[in-house]
């Protein structure tokens, strides 16, 4: 960079002297282009938080064989989705993992992106294929809840019901506790879900 910047001094220097300012297009095009990538600290806009220190160690691994792959079910690698919510009412937004062949899982957001795993304390271990996360105060208690879709290949209509994790507030340790309710509110689809999204469609208040 600072060598282009030399020589183009130099050949304005050397153009005020012939009274003409004619400049190759070519090197006023090499010149912009390495003028324009220069990489300074003030101009990223994000950086890797790896999981050594968020704590982030979830990973959806899908294991195949002869039987089961991309070939048998095509959708084998669409994923599971992730919601994000503040499922303790501190302020600070957590994450929930879809998982398919492993269990999805929930992060508590301990600031300063740091997490911990609170999946089984929480009571949201998963051993379906799941395949979307909507987060939703369904009951309207001020408490955010977890619906999850499922699918899957080869499997029964009670393997591939839908999963309604609701919250019930924190337990003696602060962390959020959740019961599986699909049944009792009447979300527990078996059909091939993908995603699901929650609205007022007849306006009273209810989602």
């Amino acid at each position: 960079m600072k060598l282009a910047l030399k020589y183009l001094n130099a050949v304005l220097e050397y153009a005020s002297v012939l009274h003409t300012f004619w400049i190759p297009p070519t090197f006023i095009a090499w010149a912009m282009l390495f003028s324009s990538c220069q990489n300074t600290e003030s101009t990223k806009l994000f950086e890797i938080v790896g999981p050594e220190y968020s704590n982030l160690h979830f990973s959806n691994d899908i294991a195949i064989d002869s039987s089961f792959n991309a070939l048998a079910y095509e959708y084998i690698y669409n994923g599971s989705g992730v919601g994000v919510g503040d499922f303790n009412n501190d302020g600070l937004q957590d994450l929930f993992f879809g998982g398919n062949q492993v269990s999805s899982r929930l992060y508590l957001n301990k600031g300063n992106f740091k997490f911990e795993d609170i999946t089984t304390q929480a009571g949201v271990t998963t051993n379906k294929w799941c395949t979307g996360i909507a987060v939703v105060d369904i009951n309207s208690d001020g408490w955010k809840d977890i619906y999850i879709s499922v699918a899957g290949y080869d499997k029964t209509a009670e393997e591939m019901k839908n999963i309604l994790f609701l919250n019930k507030g924190l337990d003696e340790n602060g962390i959020p506790s959740f019961i599986e309710s699909a049944e009792k509110y009447g979300l527990a689809d078996s059909g091939y879900s993908t995603q699901a999204a929650f609205f007022d469609y007849d306006k009273d208040g209810d989602l």
